[in-house]
C-alpha cells in the first residue's frame, strides 16, 4: 500500500488568492491617492472636491446716471443722452418730457428702484408758463449726484373739441363760518379735521382766542373776529358779555373796544357780529366800527341776527367789502335737520352762484358737516373762505 497522499488529500495553496487581494488593495489606494493629488492641483477629481480657489470677477459699480437711464429706458421712457451740468455744483442734469398721465405710475416705480439702490431723493415742483415740472435731486450711496427734471405735457385737445366745448359755467361757491370759537380747542380740532376751507370767527375775550387763531392759521383756516354787540333781548348773558358794544356808546369807546378785540385775534381778515340785533340797526354805532375795518383793509359780514339790520347796506355805501349770512346751520332738533340746512345751502349756491352759512361748534352741527361733506361733489359746489366769496 502506497503512503503517497491522493489528490483529494492535498490542501489547495492559499497564497495566490491573497496576492490577488493585495494587488487589488494597492490599486484602490493608488486610485485614491491620484484622485486626491488631482484635487489638490485643482484638476478634475472624482472623490475629492477641488481645492482650487476660483477668482471671482471684479464687480464694477454702475454710475448712478447710467443706472437711472437704464431703468427709465426699460420702462419705456425715452431719455436724451445729452444732458447739462448744474452751474452751482456741476451735478449732471437731464430733462425728460413726459405726459402727465404717465408720471404718477413712473414716480412710484422710480422711487422704489432708487430705494433698493440706497439713493435718496428730494423733489421740487415748478410751474412756469402753465408747464408743470418736477425736479428730482438724487444722491447715491457713493455721494453721486443726479438731477432729473420731468416736464409734464398736457394732452392736446383736438380743434373740433375746442370748438364744441361749451363755455364754462360760473362756479357755485359756498362759505361756511363757525362762530363762537375760542372757548374749546377740541372743537377747533374737529373743524380742522373736516379738511375743508372753513372760516372760524373767534370771540376776542374768550379763553383761547389767540391760541385758536394761531392754530387755525397754521392749519390753513381763515380767521375772523366775532365782535359782541348788544341785542334787543338780554338772553344768554348778553348784558355781561366781555367787550360788548352797546347802543349809545361814544365813538371813541366803540373804536377802543374793536381795536382791543382785534389785538386779541391775530390773523383776522374780517369781522362779523356776535348777537348785535340792536346795534346793527343803528348807524351811529355801526359807522365807527365800519370806518375802522375799512382803514385796516378788513371785510365785514353781517350775521343778520335781525331782518332790520342796516349794517350790510351801510358798509357797501361806505365802500367796504361786505356780505351777509344766508343760512343758519344750527338746529335745536338734531343732526338730521342741520343736514337739510346744508343741502339748502348747496341748492341756494346753485341758484345764485354763491351762498354763506353760519354755524356754531355744537356737536350736532359739526357731525352734520362731517356727514354732509361728500355732497359737495353731488351738488357741484365749491367750498371757499369768506374772503373769497365777498365781492370787492
Amino acid at each position: 500500500m502506497s503512503s503517497n497522499p491522493t489528490a483529494q488529500d492535498r490542501k489547495p495553496d492559499p497564497y495566490p488568492g491573497r496576492l490577488y487581494l493585495i494587488f487589488a488593495l494597492l490599486a484602490f489606494v493608488s486610485t485614491i491617492g491620484l484622485d486626491y493629488t488631482a484635487a489638490r492641483r485643482g484638476e478634475k477629481a472624482y472623490l475629492f472636491a477641488s481645492r482650487t480657489v476660483r477668482k471671482e470677477a471684479a464687480v464694477t459699480s454702475v454710475p448712478l446716471a447710467d443706472s437711472v437711464r437704464r431703468f427709465l429706458e426699460t420702462s419705456g421712457v425715452p431719455v436724451p443722452w445729452e444732458g447739462q451740468l448744474e452751474p452751482t455744483d456741476g451735478t449732471p442734469r437731464i430733462v425728460i418730457q413726459l405726459p402727465r398721465e404717465n408720471y404718477a405710475t413712473l414716480e412710484r416705480r422710480l422711487e422704489k428702484e432708487l430705494q433698493t439702490k440706497g439713493a435718496s431723493v428730494k423733489k421740487e415742483k415748478g410751474l412756469e408758463e402753465e408747464l408743470t415740472s418736477y425736479s428730482w435731486r438724487i444722491t447715491g450711496k457713493q455721494q453721486e449726484r443726479l438731477t432729473l427734471v420731468f416736464a409734464l405735457l398736457e394732452p392736446a385737445k383736438k380743434e373740433e373739441e375746442k370748438e364744441k366745448a361749451p363755455p364754462s359755467a360760473p362756479e357755485n361757491r359756498v362759505a361756511i363760518i363757525i362762530d363762537d370759537m375760542g372757548t374749546s380747542l377740541e372743537a377747533l380740532k374737529e373743524v380742522c379735521d373736516l379738511g375743508q376751507p372753513i372760516t372760524i370767527s373767534i370771540l376776542p375775550q374768550s379763553l383761547y382766542a389767540e391760541e385758536t387763531a394761531r392754530i387755525a392759521h397754521q392749519n390753513g383756516l381763515e380767521v375772523m373776529m366775532h365782535l359782541p354787540g348788544e341785542s334787543l333781548n338780554h338772553e344768554e348773558g348778553n348784558s355781561s358779555t366781555p367787550g360788548l358794544i352797546r347802543s349809545g356808546m361814544g365813538s371813541e369807546d366803540i373804536v377802543s373796544l374793536v381795536e382791543e378785540g382785534l389785538s386779541r385775534v391775530p390773523y383776522a381778515q374780517g369781522v362779523n357780529n356776535h348777537m348785535g340785533s340792536k346795534i346793527t340797526q343803528e348807524e351811529e354805532v355801526m359807522r365807527p366800527i365800519l370806518d375802522l375795518l375799512k382803514s385796516r383793509g378788513l371785510y365785514f359780514l353781517d350775521s343778520r341776527t335781525t331782518s332790520d339790520s342796516i349794517a350790510f347796506d351801510l358798509a357797501r355805501k361806505m365802500g367796504l367789502r361786505a356780505a351777509y349770512r344766508n343760512i343758519f346751520l344750527d338746529s335745536p332738533v338734531g343732526t338730521d335737520f342741520t343736514k337739510k340746512k346744508v343741502i339748502d345751502l348747496f341748492r341756494l349756491s346753485q341758484k345764485t352762484g354763491m351762498a354763506i352759512a353760519i354755524g356754531h361748534p355744537f356737536p350736532e352741527t359739526l357731525r352734520a358737516l362731517r356727514e354732509s361733506i361728500h355732497l359737495l361733489k353731488k351738488y357741484r359746489v365749491t367750498p371757499v373762505f369768506a374772503s373769497e366769496i365777498i365781492p370787492d
